[in-house]
């Protein structure tokens, strides 16, 4: 594992970071044991950068962190997110979806139904208030008096443009309650827009195979100005796994439409495949060799998926003429 310089602040990220999205369950699975065993798993193998958000299912995933690392906060760093919430609707609809779990084989059929309603419900809320409120309660939940980093969940191009947020976030800094302060971002557009306020520390935009934007147009950007860039979906949301159905939300983030002319897309890229190498290896591969990303960011629901993300450290890379075929298919 290598680690990296976390933009101009004085953290040391590992170039491959954990997405914790998936570790407080889901319609599908949870399982809170194999969770625990998953981060200690990816700490015992370098793995010291963990992302989760308070809205991740309703904060099992946070707590589930801070379960995990309790012992150890100070060897790992740790972000949250806060600012989505859902209607009151989606919540309860959301809290009591354990109870289809044991009937999740007879629901599969209707899986894309339920994250586009689920989508559907999504509510924002950036307000001083709001902020401040959505800190403490991660910090309770992770069972830490700070987090390391704290990011805006994908506010608007206005609201990013106005910076308000700036004021809020430096009060938390200065209180201790967190170090330093990211936003991520729903477009690369957005991201360019958080480089105009120098507080902020780092962006999170989606960067795969079928996901370039960023390379060109933010890259060379946070270089120059040493703002770190965390890169999410760097297996397009599962597209690029054997078997889709382990990750959540794979539809959701899209319109049926656009998720149906990705999944075309992602086809193309099969070729990447070869003896010792997954597609969700050299997916994962792909973006880690891209000069100006700090820390790659595939999520894992249990230590199989975890140790296939690994993996990708000691796959064969990407060969020139692989690279040259792959920009021109993008």
């Amino acid at each position: 594992m290598k680690y990296k310089d976390f933009g101009n602040t004085d953290l040391k990220v590992s170039e491959l970071g954990l997405g914790c999205q998936s570790l407080g369950g889901g319609l599908y699975h949870r399982d809170d044991r194999e969770s625990i065993r998953t981060l200690h798993k990816a700490f015992e193998d370098g793995i010291n950068f963990y992302d989760v958000s308070d809205h991740h299912s309703f904060g099992m995933s946070e707590k589930l962190l801070g379960r995990a690392f309790k012992d150890r906060r100070d060897r790992v760093i740790i972000t949250s997110k806060a600012g989505l919430m859902y209607s009151q609707t989606g919540s309860f609809i959301l809290k009591v979806r354990s109870l289809a779990r044991p009937v999740s084989g007879f629901l599969r059929p209707f899986k894309s139904s339920l994250h586009y309603f689920r989508a559907s419900q999504l509510r924002f809320n950036y307000s001083q208030e709001y902020i401040i409120q959505a800190v403490e309660k991660s910090l309770i939940r992770l069972q830490t008096d700070y987090l390391d980093l704290f990011q805006l969940y994908k506010p608007s191009a206005s609201i990013i443009e106005k910076g308000d947020f700036c004021e809020t976030l430096e009060k938390l800094k200065n209180q201790g309650k967190i170090r330093y302060y990211g936003v991520a971002c729903l477009t690369v557009d957005d991201a360019l827009l958080c480089l105009k306020h120098p507080g902020i520390s780092s962006v999170q935009v989606a960067i795969s195979l079928i996901d370039q934007e960023a390379m060109t147009k933010l890259l060379p950007l946070v270089q120059e100005k040493r703002v770190a860039l965390i890169a999410r979906h760097p297996r397009a949301i599962g597209l690029f796994t054997d078997s889709q159905g382990d990750i959540m939300g794979d539809t959701s983030a899209y319109s049926r439409r656009e998720f149906e002319e990705r999944t075309k897309r992602a086809k193309a890229f099969r070729f990447l495949i070869k003896e010792g190498r997954t597609m969700a290896q050299a997916a994962i591969q792909f973006v880690l060799q891209l000069q100006g990303v700090s820390v790659v960011l595939p999520r894992a629901v249990n230590r199989k998926q975890l140790e296939e993300n690994l993996g990708t450290l000691t796959t064969p890379p990407l060969t020139k003429e692989e690279l040259e075929s792959i920009f021109s298919i993008y």
